[in-house]
């Protein structure tokens, strides 16, 4: 078969070098349909020029942008320049993904799209988050609006740190202890807590080992009468560690010094005998002073408790700057029962350190006497003379109202209560006797006096 093929062909060839072909045989094609294909790129339509050296490089094809490490939140304006370079009105868009540390990112005008004329140009501003910190790593679309797959893809990428926490405030407490509180700061993803540095004149040094999760902090290890400066910085989790710009600065002083005992405690207006009973007159509103020592200052307070082991009766007052008295009034010991009251005073400074108590013991004797008895002696033409009975070691007055003139004539009854005191002559006759009038009281040594006892003798000699 293979031979008669060769044969064949042979054949035509020889026969080929007799016969002429016509043009039409190497003319005639097969018809094939036209298929166009378009090319087209953003570079015909828009061109980027980056504004911000440090943050923003390339071009419209080759666009990156690398804000570093930024410390706080912020607007970055005029990042790059958008421009339209086609002959026509352009709508740019741009698309931002996977950047969460980035809050805003629009045009000048505001919004992510903005049409502009042929050969008209904008530029882009960039805001970071107060409220996202740590890396982001992702992606700005700039696109020809309308136009799907017109568009090109940048690289993005931040290390935004977190916001800064409020100054510190510092509250003395006792022993020496300085308590820290501050307002968080207003990053809340990726926010792993707060670092307290402190300095007393030299260098800062950070006081916590791991960042503090809350927003508090109390310092003991402290020297008496030395002065601290604090501020705070917040810190990301993860990685990078990120940690944001210092807080303002407050100062405060430990303080473990306790004030002085205070020097007296003793009754303003107390009764009786020595002045150092409470009464029944002066119950419903006692006063008493407390000395203070010379290492008060006008912002300890001062407690006084007046206590007869049943119930008290508290008061508060400030201190004096340096030695000095102060007086508290108006004190109602009416539900405090007769006997021994003992007053007790001590100050606390602004610290809170409490100093030594001191104490003393006063008398609260409400119950007056019961009325004396009284029995008038006429003495012929003398002195006369009133006498009876009252509670003992009371201090007797006798009063004479009538006749004139008035008088006033004063003892004091023996332990057994006996008293007998002279009185005015009063000459009667048993024809014409005189009506002599007289009031008899008995005062104790609390000074709480008796009713009255009253008689009318008549006087006939």
């Amino acid at each position: 078969m293979k031979r008669l093929v060769a044969i064949a062909c042979v054949g035509l060839a020889a026969a080929g070098l007799f016969a002429r072909l016509s043009a039409a045989a190497f003319t005639g094609s097969t018809t094939v349909a036209s298929n166009p294909i378009t090319v087209d790129k953003l570079a015909n339509y828009f061109s980027v020029t980056p504004l911000n050296g440090t943050v923003a490089s390339g071009n419209v094809d080759s666009l990156a942008l690398d804000f570093g490490t930024v410390a706080s939140a912020r607007t970055f304006t005029s990042v790059f320049r958008v421009t339209n370079v086609s002959g026509a009105a352009r709508t740019a868009a741009l698309t931002l993904s996977s950047v969460p540390q980035i809050s805003s990112l629009a045009f000048a005008g505001g919004g992510t799209s903005v049409t502009l004329g042929a050969g008209a140009s904008t530029t882009v501003n960039v805001t970071t988050s107060p409220t996202v910190a740590g890396r982001g790593s992702g992606t700005l679309r700039l696109g020809l609006s309308g136009v799907s797959w017109l568009y090109r893809d940048y690289s993005v990428r931040i290390d935004e740190a977190p916001e800064t926490p409020t100054a510190p405030a510092v509250v003395q407490k006792p022993g020496g202890r300085l308590d820290l509180s501050w307002t968080a700061s207003t990053t809340v993803t990726n926010l792993a807590g707060y670092d307290v540095y402190r300095s007393s004149g030299g260098a800062y040094t950070k006081l916590n080992a791991t960042p503090l999760t809350g927003t508090t902090y109390s310092d003991t290890a402290t020297v008496d009468g030395t002065a601290y400066t604090y501020k705070l910085t917040a810190v990301t989790s993860g990685s990078p560690l990120l940690t944001s710009v210092d807080s303002s600065t407050v100062t405060g002083t430990a303080d473990a010094t306790a004030p002085g005992a205070p020097t007296s405690v003793s009754l303003a207006n107390g009764g009786g005998a020595g002045n150092a009973y409470v009464n029944a007159a002066n119950a419903g509103s006692v006063s008493v002073s407390i000395g203070l020592p010379a290492g008060s200052t006008a912002t300890d307070t001062v407690k006084l408790t007046i206590s007869n082991g049943a119930g008290n009766v508290v008061a508060t007052r400030s201190g004096t700057a340096g030695a000095g008295t102060i007086t508290v009034s108006g004190l109602n010991l009416a539900s405090l029962g007769d006997g021994t009251l003992t007053m007790s005073a001590y100050s606390t400074d602004a610290a809170g350190n409490v100093g030594a108590i001191r104490s003393t013991n006063v008398t609260k004797d409400t119950v007056a006497p019961g009325a004396p008895t009284a029995n008038y002696t006429d003495n012929n033409n003398a002195a006369d003379q009133i006498a009876g009975t009252a509670e003992a070691n009371a201090a007797i007055t006798v009063n004479k109202t009538s006749p004139a003139p008035p008088g006033q004539y004063t003892t004091t009854a023996g332990a057994g209560g006996a008293y007998t005191v002279t009185v005015a002559t009063v000459n009667g006759k048993n024809n014409a006797p005189i009506i002599v009038t007289y009031t008899v009281t008995a005062t104790d040594a609390a000074g709480n006096t008796s009713s009255a006892t009253t008689i009318t003798p008549s006087d006939v000699r």
